[in-house]
């Protein structure tokens, strides 16, 4: 689990097989630098870990630039910058991958537990929630079915490095999630999806929520659920986790 190795950071003696990796867009030299030993930053939680550490992407402001929409230049190289690497580090020293952006909140203990069963089968290559609230307007399109980009990657398989190659060099700058789904969902590419469907796995360990969610709304999807993607938690979803703490555990 986890994203790959990285000069520098604090090993942990632990059991933990999970290392943690702070993906910095910037070259070196920045602001970001005096985060260089993460463990400051993590506190008690640095011990949920057996490594955490700061990597930086080196990328230049033109490739960092982001407006949204069907423009995603910055979010597409920063991914790209370790999926598609050339010297394939993340994929020579790691199984899996769980690709966790800023707004993605653990709600339940143990939830590290819970991304190592997930990230312990060997048959995926993607494993991603699924858009909420489930859409039921009218405006739904096809792109609008596409798996998150947060979520599990398998690492190490050389058909799914192709095929996220494949996708990038076809795509460009379209966000690399929805590409992979309108990619796989085109005619012409059906026998690869006949081939690979399988693999791409909508799951309920992570949700992905475009609304104002609470725990009983996440509850209500799956009381399986240990992580959300969403930018407007309720308020009462934080003292909710803080009381679930274990003393000691760090949260994770």
């Amino acid at each position: 689990g986890g994203g790959g190795g990285g000069a520098g950071g604090r090993v942990n003696a632990g059991e933990s097989p999970v290392d943690l990796e702070l993906l910095i867009a910037d070259p070196p030299g920045g602001d970001a630098d005096a985060w260089a030993d993460p463990a400051t930053l993590l506190g008690g939680a640095a011990a949920c870990f057996r490594r955490a550490a700061l990597v930086h992407a080196n990328l230049t402001a033109a490739e960092q630039h982001y407006i949204g929409g069907w423009s995603n230049i910055g979010p597409n190289n920063l991914f790209r910058a370790v999926l598609l690497h050339p010297s394939g580090r993340v994929h020579e020293a790691y199984d899996a991958l769980f690709w966790m952006e800023a707004d993605v909140v653990p709600i339940a203990p143990r939830w590290l537990d819970r991304l190592l069963e997930e990230a312990g089968a060997r048959s995926y290559w993607r494993k991603g929630p699924a858009q909420q609230p489930t859409l039921q307007h009218d405006m739904v399109s096809t792109h609008h079915y596409h798996m998150n980009s947060v979520g599990l990657y398998r690492l190490g398989q050389p058909c799914y490095r192709a095929l996220l190659a494949r996708v990038a060099a076809e795509h460009g700058d379209a966000p690399h999630d929805v590409s992979h789904h309108l990619f796989l969902h085109e005619p012409r590419h059906f026998h690869i999806w006949q081939a690979h469907a399988h693999r791409f796995l909508y799951t309920d360990f992570v949700q992905n929520r475009l609304d104002e969610w609470s725990l009983d709304d996440i509850a209500a999807v799956s009381p399986d659920t240990v992580l959300v993607h969403g930018k407007t938690p309720d308020p009462s979803v934080f003292a909710a986790f803080d009381a679930q703490r274990e003393p000691g555990a760090g949260g994770a």
